[in-house]
């Protein structure tokens, strides 16, 4: 997966492939493949870490629900001060 970053990188140095600044947004998973990035095994991994996130956060919530609720307030506070400007 590196050497396809490197590809990627060396050709927008270059100025190579100009798919990418036709007209629509072309298909991004297909160019990324031809780069050899596996977008299926990127997409596993981002959802095992998304899942990953919420279990730490429930658990956190359980044991420390005062402290969940305070932060949820001062957020609260904080974007109702910022949406009534």
């Amino acid at each position: 997966m590196e050497d396809g970053f490197k590809v990627m990188s060396q050709n927008a140095d270059v100025g190579g492939s100009d798919t990418s600044r036709q007209g629509g947004s072309g298909n991004v998973a297909a160019q990324l493949k031809s780069y050899g990035v596996d977008t299926d095994q990127m997409t596993d991994a981002a959802a095992e870490r998304a899942s990953e996130l919420q279990r730490l956060l429930i658990d956190e919530v359980r044991a420390r629900p005062m402290r969940a609720l305070g932060w949820a307030a001062a957020a609260g506070i904080v974007l109702g001060f910022w949406a009534a400007r």
